[in-house]
């Protein structure tokens, strides 16, 4: 790559967007949360009152358990119906080593962690194979089959009879009327509801719900799926077999007839109805779906199933987003009322990566070469023996009718899909057999024909993940960047922008990775002229200023000769023609392909 000692212009790029809008409300309902536990927790023991005091034991425990379910729901998209199964293992491990063997609680409640984990690794491993309802449907019949399990295996679990525990000690006052018991089931689901916001907050939580919403888009970000779902099931096998634990000194028996299939539903609907998603969500939701079947409508108690689903029911036609997920739309939707719109411009942050250093295309040194590619699907072939070479820092178009296999050999690049024969190389190094996260990891990124925004995670948080998929520490520039675009997005809704911020966003992404090579699918598609001017001076700025290699696939012919160095042209999956624009133009086979176009 040739470098020389001039001051680049930058790329203006500018758009109007709508107003802004305050997004993450995280951290208040964390408050409002533990402020809500702390009421119901602690204020039955204060008032005297035994019969609320053990109800609030098994809402607390529970709200934990929905919290974790939530957390595994949402954040990480495991359509799981089996918590139960995970707060039963448990419970019932932990008294079969307490309560029959005589071992110590705290031992004991090692163990019934440890079985709470192994089930949770035991829902892991078909999570890495089979997803959304396929996974319910597993996770389901595990909730159906483990209290008769219990049953079959009575040498060890007493059978139907069940397992009596006295842990007295736990039910010793420390102050103000409340025992350890009560402390400790009004301070775990705080701790839950902290350890959720912590995660979702985080650079795993962030990958993780990408993992979720696209892990197609995950895996261009260096972010393993398949890693984020086992994970996930861990976090929370690990949380909900805690709940287990206290839940056995709560109640002092464990039989099987209470870890059917009804719990593993309770929580999962009190997620429902709370709001999925929202923080405050579970605790809301429990209260609704096990205070009022079980407290408030005793008398009807045998009908509880049939309570649960018509309040679910009822939730989802009366608040689709649940109760807390509704206020909370509600409120974004007031907080844009009445606002003037505001401009989003990329160029004053890309202003602080500028140097006096400008690019030129490399004559020697390759960011990329395919060498005879091929890639069929079934008896159709989209790339057929395709010869490329994109110099380091250079701007490679590549053009060619609908089908003609410029997106097939994108995904071929960037790992989403393999090559049936021949090989390609990133940097010199052969990726042919590299997964798409190795080779995002080796310094490529990628846009993609819809722009793959996350309206779920704010505007800041969409561009932070290209931040968390950077394998390097980041460069000052970039962290200045990051810092300018944290203090002015991070409360921006994402769901707000137009098709054409979501494509620059999707851009920018891709900078705060400093990814050395960049694909674009068809970046121009739905753009307006001017916008369409403005992403050209983005993509010189990119291969200029900062000296990244572009591989761009478009339609709109105007645009590629105006800013590309070397154009390579697609027919029916094989490389027709490429070269200097100029050279092309003239080319009669590439004038006979592009008849009625701008360079026919």
């Amino acid at each position: 790559m040739t470098v020389s000692k001039t001051m680049d212009s930058g790329a203006q790029v500018s758009v109007s967007t709508t107003s802004r809008a305050r997004f993450n409300s995280d951290l208040p309902q964390v408050w409002i949360g533990i402020a809500l536990i702390a009421v119901t927790g602690f204020l039955p023991s204060l008032l005297g009152n035994s019969y609320w005091v053990h109800t609030f034991h098994l809402v607390n425990i529970y709200i934990a358990a929905a919290i974790f379910q939530n957390f595994l729901f949402i954040d990480a998209g495991q359509k799981s119906f089996g918590q139960g199964v995970l707060l039963g293992l448990g419970a019932y491990v932990t008294a079969i080593f307490f309560g029959m063997h005589g071992y110590s609680f705290a031992a004991a409640s090692l163990i019934g962690l440890f079985a709470a984990f192994l089930g949770g690794l035991l829902f892991a491993l078909p999570a890495l194979r089979v997803q959304y309802f396929h996974l319910g449907f597993v996770t389901l019949s595990a909730a159906i089959v483990f209290p008769q399990l219990l049953m079959s295996l009575d040498k060890w679990t007493n059978g139907i009879n069940g397992i009596s525990v006295a842990v007295p000690w736990i039910h010793h006052e420390v102050i103000f009327g409340l025992s350890w018991l009560t402390i400790m089931v009004a301070v775990y689901p705080m701790l839950a509801l902290v350890v959720h916001y912590a995660i979702r907050n985080s650079r795993l939580g962030r990958q993780m719900r990408v993992a979720a919403l696209s892990p197609e888009a995950a895996r261009t970000l260096g972010v393993k799926p398949g890693v984020m779902r086992f994970l996930a099931f861990i976090i929370a096998s690990i949380g909900t077999g805690i709940c287990g634990i206290l839940y056995l000194p709560a109640v002092s028996f464990v039989s099987p007839q209470g870890f059917n299939m009804e719990m593993s539903f309770l929580f999962f609907m009190a997620v429902v109805v709370g709001g999925r998603g929202q923080l405050l969500g579970p605790i809301i939701g429990m209260w609704i779906v096990f205070i009022l079947p079980n407290v408030a409508l005793v008398e009807y108690v045998d009908y509880r199933l049939l309570i649960y689903g018509t309040l679910t029911l009822l939730t989802v036609v009366l608040f689709p987003d649940g109760i807390v997920g509704s206020v909370e739309r509600w409120r974004k939707a007031r907080s844009v009322l009445g606002r003037g719109e505001k401009a989003f411009r990329i160029d004053p942050f890309l202003e602080r990566l500028k140097n006096n250093t400008q690019f030129t295309p490399s004559d020697t040194e390759y960011a990329v070469e395919v060498r005879n590619g091929v890639k069929r699907f079934g008896a159709v072939v989209a790339v057929g023996g395709v010869n490329m070479k994109v110099r380091k820092g250079e701007i490679h178009g590549l053009i060619g009718a609908n089908g003609s296999g410029k997106t097939s050999l994108l995904n071929v690049l960037s790992g989403l899909s393999r090559l049936d024969e021949g090989s390609f190389l990133i940097n010199g190094h052969d990726a042919t057999r590299m997964a798409a996260d190795r080779i995002a990891n080796t310094g490529l990124g990628r846009t993609f024909q819809t722009p793959r925004i996350f309206t779920q995670l704010s505007l800041w948080e969409n561009l932070r993940i290209g931040l968390d998929a950077s394998t390097t520490s980041p460069s000052e520039g970039i962290r200045q960047l990051a810092a300018q675009l944290e203090a002015e997005f991070g409360q921006d809704n994402a769901e707000l922008l137009s098709h054409g911020q979501r494509r620059l966003v999707e851009v920018m992404r891709v900078v705060l990775k400093e990814a050395d090579i960049i694909l674009f699918d068809e970046p121009a598609a739905g753009l307006s002229q001017s916008e369409r001017a403005d992403f050209a001076k983005l993509v010189r700025f990119l291969s200029r200023n900062l000296g990244k290699s572009v591989i761009l696939v478009e339609h709109d012919l105007d645009l590629v000769w105006g800013i590309a160095d070397t154009i390579t042209v697609l027919e029916q999956g094989k490389s027709v023609a490429s070269g200097a624009p100029e050279a092309l133009a003239r080319d009669p086979a590439v004038q006979h392909m592009f008849v009625g176009g701008a360079r026919a």
